[in-house]
């Protein structure tokens, strides 16, 4: 018997939110099941274990931040579409911090390596438009790949460092007042300036 899907989205929201909020080590099946008000029991019905859990979760949630790139990476310069990318990454934690937190900053390894083959990942989507932008003369020369881990780290570590130390850094993605500042570094870790 298939259980209901309605209780799997229950425990999948639970989830994320403990393990964006605790860490993924921190939480317990047991965490999860009280915020998905239900049995332990109830849990492992829907799912085997924490890591099968986590490994969907994760695989969810990076196939939303890939479709949220590809439909921003439309322009026709490559560069409009890495300014673009760059502002739905900032809108996106605004809108969905919880997946946004656990996929990019929590998930552990287990879950990481549990990505399908076939799936683009958010830094393989950035890496082509990366290409593009240098076909078009625009971009620093260097691998892709590693241009696209500058390009959201830029965009990543405000969010994480506002996170981690909220005494050092206010939450400077509560708002868009800062986002410009945040766009602009990204885009200049490739050698792109306004």
């Amino acid at each position: 018997m298939t259980p209901r899907p309605s209780q799997r989205a229950v425990i999948m929201d639970a989830a994320l939110l403990c393990f964006a909020r605790n860490g993924y080590g921190a939480t317990r099946v047991r965490d999860i099941a009280e915020a998905a008000s239900m049995s332990e029991g109830a849990l492992y019905r829907h799912f085997a274990s924490k890591e099968e859990l986590a490994r969907e979760l994760h695989v969810q949630a990076m196939s939303v931040f890939s479709e949220e790139l590809l439909a921003a990476s439309v322009a026709d310069m490559a560069t409009a579409s890495l300014r673009q990318m760059a502002a739905r990454v900032l809108t996106l934690y605004r809108e969905q911090p919880a997946a946004f937190i656990y996929a990019l900053l929590q998930a552990p390894p287990a879950a990481v390596a549990g990505m399908p083959e076939n799936r683009d990942l958010p830094i393989d989507i950035i890496a082509r438009v990366i290409q593009q932008a240098r076909m078009q003369g625009s971009v620093r020369a260097g691998d892709s790949r590693v241009l696209a881990s500058c390009f959201l780290g830029c965009l990543v570590q405000p969010i994480a460092l506002s996170l981690t130390a909220p005494d050092c850094v206010r939450d400077i993605l509560a708002d868009d007042e800062q986002d410009m500042t945040i766009v602009e570094a990204a885009l200049g870790s490739l050698g792109l300036t306004s």
